[in-house]
């Protein structure tokens, strides 16, 4: 029975980190509360759930020039993958992406888990969400887990209703990456050597 994590990463300990989980074909959400640690969380989460890889919305590797790795690319603030989609520097985004970074080594090291870098705003561009005014406010957000629900698979057995924030829906879309890549179906976003981001 096939497990993957699609992760929504938030501050360690504002209650903003859901995982959406995908267990052979039931698809159900672990959020973080308020105050409790989210990086412990998910390393307790998956030692449970032992998925076999986990898709996290956050920068797992710096620009190439810090880590003096061959890549053709030379800027400072932002990999290759994040000019390609649009996506925040992992150097603005500072402490967040060392702690990403930390808990995909421990993961690895620790567990054995595959951790990928995901970023589910394009996977929401794909499905048209931003048309569903995707993350404009509250009231949008059930039209745009209908329209992502219509994606899946009849024997995929998910509760709409579930999705309560829009942390959840971002969990769902990077879910749906780990399920793409499953099939051979990602498309990897700048260089191997540098970081790759798949959606």
């Amino acid at each position: 029975m096939s497990t993957y994590f699609g992760i929504d990463y938030g501050s360690k300990y504002t209650g903003n980190t859901v995982i959406a989980v995908l267990q052979g074909m039931d698809i159900m959400f672990l959020a973080v509360d308020k105050k409790v640690d989210a990086d412990n969380f998910i390393y307790n989460a998956t030692e449970h759930f032992k998925p076999q890889w986990i898709f996290l919305d956050a920068p797992l590797s710096l620009p190439g020039v810090y880590t003096q790795k061959q890549c053709k690319n030379t800027n400072y603030h932002f990999r290759l993958a994040d000019l390609e989609c649009k996506a925040m520097s992992p150097m603005f985004l500072g402490g967040l992406a060392a702690r990403a970074i930390e808990l995909k080594n421990k993961l690895q090291d620790n567990l054995g888990t595959t951790v990928h870098e995901t970023y589910p705003r394009i996977m929401a561009q794909r499905l048209n969400l931003p048309e569903q005014g995707y993350k404009k406010s509250k009231s949008n957000l059930s039209d745009c887990t209908a329209q992502v629900a219509s994606r899946f698979s009849k024997n995929i057995r998910f509760n709409p209703k579930d999705v309560k924030t829009w942390h959840h829906l971002d969990s769902l879309l990077a879910l749906m990456s780990a399920m793409a890549h499953e099939q051979n179906k990602c498309t990897a976003y700048g260089d191997p050597n540098e970081g790759v981001i798949l959606v």
